[in-house]
């Protein structure tokens, strides 16, 4: 009959999940899968608000990342009215952006996958945290910290909030920070790009010791990704896939999505995956890898010569465990721009342009999120207020990889015997995406269900609600 191992809730994750696997008789893995328990119908909940109101309300979809539907929802309504911002509400923008991802992949790389990078994941679970990071290496752990609250601290100067941003408004953006504060942010970028040259220093051994996990976790998936011609782009861009041999497979425009891509219910979770559609379905992943697969330009020299090294040794990287790389070399660029945006790229010119009057019609806005590609899609009534709402966030455009991940490293740690590794590991490889579950699980209202009694391994019956999408 075979056993099953469930490992909940899983640690270090934003969000509630928990990670089963089904094993053979023999020992064997048969499938290893993310369960996602917690449900917040956004989806549900902004239909019949002002499509005006959406930067501040999908703000509130998530703590982690409100940066980006507040940027992304922005973007979605100037796409269908036909609007363009003014160059320096743009760059504003780019920083508060470079602000947030800086935070955002600090909080993964440092506080949730940060303690068994370096710590080890054969370390002892009470002893693999960050509070013992800080015990052992406090010097270290006040570098990790101090390069989060830079970028927190970014997005509040120009945000108006640390959380929850407010300035992003239809047609640019509402304040032009202060000299003082611009020179201020000025000589955090220049503190956290030295920060950050050290850090690598100390994580790339780290990771490198990780070889054998990393070829546990290959993922023979597409990259999908955002490219500003070649360019690594977190706010614009055409939507560009490559096939696990690094060619490009398709390109499109945001409006688009709907023609390249179908979501799919999972079992027994709240959380829907993504796939490529015409021709597919193929399974592909989002995030700092693969726009580093994508594309093979950053916008700063630091960046660029560590992007360099990184492709040179193989492209393109498809391991679960390279996300955390890409995100080192990411986040190198938004110290930078922060360091050169608000040391004089923000002028004197204006900051908001006029929008029409709100009516019937679409708006879909796409926006790279630390954690890959996210969508909003509104569509309004006469009225000017969301008839219906489409979001697809970046960790539904991963399940099926997270899944491949575990499934990955629950294979490798069970030849080798050893059980208190193996539950270690799946989480490890969860962790990798830097899953954000609170805002990825939006759907309300009567989901599709398929409910299976057995008998031992017979199938009895099988009990079927609505059609899986």
């Amino acid at each position: 009959m075979g056993s099953r191992i469930v490992v909940n809730p899983v640690t270090r994750i934003e969000g509630h999940a928990k990670i089963i696997l089904e094993i053979e008789d023999s020992g064997a893995l048969k499938s290893g899968h993310m369960q996602v328990l917690e449900i917040r119908g956004f989806e549900k909940l902004l239909q019949g608000m002002e499509l005006l109101k959406m930067p501040q309300m999908t703000a509130r979809l998530c703590g982690v990342c409100p940066a980006a539907h507040h940027l992304v929802a922005t973007a979605a309504i100037e796409q269908g009215m036909g609007v363009t911002p003014p160059p320096d509400a743009k760059v504003l923008r780019e920083l508060l952006y470079a602000g947030h991802v800086l935070h955002s992949h600090a909080l993964s790389n440092f506080v949730l996958t940060g303690p068994d990078i370096l710590l080890g994941i054969n370390a002892a679970a009470d002893k693999r945290n960050v509070f013992n990071l800080l015990a052992i290496d406090p010097e270290l752990s006040k570098s990790l910290l101090r390069i989060r609250s830079i970028g927190q601290r970014t997005v509040e100067l120009v945000g108006g909030r640390g959380v929850h941003p407010v300035t992003a408004v239809p047609g640019g953006i509402a304040s032009r920070p202060s000299a003082e504060k611009l020179e201020l942010m000025a000589g955090w970028g220049l503190e956290a790009t030295a920060l950050l040259e050290k850090v690598i220093e100390v994580l790339k051994p780290k990771l490198d010791e990780l070889d054998p996990l990393r070829q546990a976790t290959q993922l023979p998936y597409h990259s999908l990704a955002l490219s500003n011609n070649g360019v690594v782009d977190l706010l614009e861009g055409e939507w560009v896939a490559i096939d696990p041999d690094g060619h490009e497979e398709r390109r499109f425009a945001g409006p688009g999505y709907g023609d390249n891509l179908i979501e799919h219910v999972m079992p027994g979770s709240y959380m829907k995956s993504v796939q490529l559609k015409n021709p597919g379905p193929k399974n592909f992943f989002v995030g700092p890898l693969a726009r580093l697969n994508v594309n093979s330009k950053m916008t700063t020299p630091k960046a660029q010569a560590h992007l360099d090294a990184f492709r040179a040794s193989g492209q393109p990287r498809l391991s679960a465990v390279d996300f955390i790389s890409a995100r080192l070399i990411e986040m190198l660029n938004c110290a930078e721009r922060i360091g050169v945006i608000a040391g004089g790229e923000i002028g004197d010119g204006p900051l908001r342009v006029g929008i029409p009057a709100v009516k019937a019609g679409r708006h879909v806005g796409v926006i790279e999120a630390p954690r890959g590609i996210l969508v909003h899609d509104y569509t309004t009534d006469d009225d000017g207020r969301i008839a219906t709402v489409n979001l697809i966030v970046a960790t539904q455009n991963n399940y099926d990889a997270i899944d491949s991940a575990v499934e990955g490293l629950a294979r490798h740690y069970l030849s080798e015997g050893d059980d208190e590794q193996l539950l270690n590991g799946v989480e490890f490889a969860m962790r990798c995406f830097d899953p954000c579950l609170a805002c990825a699980t939006h759907t309300a209202g009567r989901m599709p269900m398929i409910v299976e009694m057995r008998r031992g391994r017979e199938l009895v019956r099988t009990i079927r609600r609505g059609a899986a999408s």
